[in-house]
């Protein structure tokens, strides 16, 4: 029998702190798609994020439950991601190399193999819990967008672990690979629509009305020349017949 169990993880906040012991992690069943998908063997839940929250201060543990030891090789190691659940969700991950992102915990030494492969493996006795894997200070993973809505999963990180069962007579059985995932669904907040000031109408002054200009042309001329001749000629019959 063995167990693999995430002793804890420091959540980062825009505003808050929170750290998070292996009780505090609530175990599900591994039924969902984004689970399936990647493979997982143990799954939990852990807090929604908002956009500019971080994950950082990662460690992983492992404890042999088994009445026998356990061999793990160092090559047989993947280490662990950030799998977003949407072509929208993107996460920052800083550094980006997983080798630069994380290390070995103290207490686990490799040691080359007996077996001569030129492998190194470290020896985990019955009963015996170990730090697997710590986050380097300051590495973290940063949600920058997503296109899922509030309690919807966003994120899976993925923790895996190769090793190797050894029986009672010493013999080594074939490879066993646990894959432990955490679920982060998101926390994003409702946008609010800017209200946009309404500017004042200025009432506009209406332009006066322009004056009807009477235009004289030639043809105006002529008929007051001929308007005179007439009235010149009824003013001659008059005086005559006087």
């Amino acid at each position: 029998m063995h167990t693999k169990s995430l002793l804890g993880i420091i959540l980062l906040l825009t505003t808050s702190q929170a750290f998070a012991s292996v009780g505090d992690y609530k175990e599900i069943a591994c039924s969902a798609d984004y689970f399936t998908t990647n493979s997982c063997t143990t799954c939990f839940e852990w807090k929604a994020l908002g956009l500019g929250d971080q994950i950082n201060g990662l460690y992983d543990s492992w404890t042999n439950k088994n009445t026998n030891e356990q061999l793990i090789y160092k090559d047989e190691q993947t280490m662990p991601e950030m799998v977003p659940t949407s072509p929208g969700t993107v996460f920052v991950t800083n550094p980006l190399d997983p080798n630069a992102y994380w290390k070995y915990g103290s207490q686990l030494i490799w040691t080359d193999s007996v077996t001569g492969t030129g492998k190194q493996e470290f020896m985990l006795d019955a009963g015996k819990s170990i730090k697997f894997l710590e986050a380097e200070l300051g590495a973290s993973h940063t949600l920058t967008s997503t296109d899922k809505k509030t309690g919807e999963v966003i994120g899976v990180l993925k923790f895996p672990l190769s090793y190797h069962d050894v029986d009672a007579d010493g013999n080594e059985q074939k490879k066993e690979t646990h894959i432990e995932c955490v679920s982060y669904t998101a926390n994003i907040a409702a946008a609010v629509t800017p209200v946009v000031p309404v500017k004042p109408v200025v009432p506009t002054k209406p332009e006066p009305k322009k004056l009807t200009t009477v235009k004289t042309g030639p043809e105006s001329l002529i008929l007051m020349t001929l308007a005179l001749f007439i009235a010149a000629g009824v003013i001659l019959l008059r005086s005559r017949k006087a």
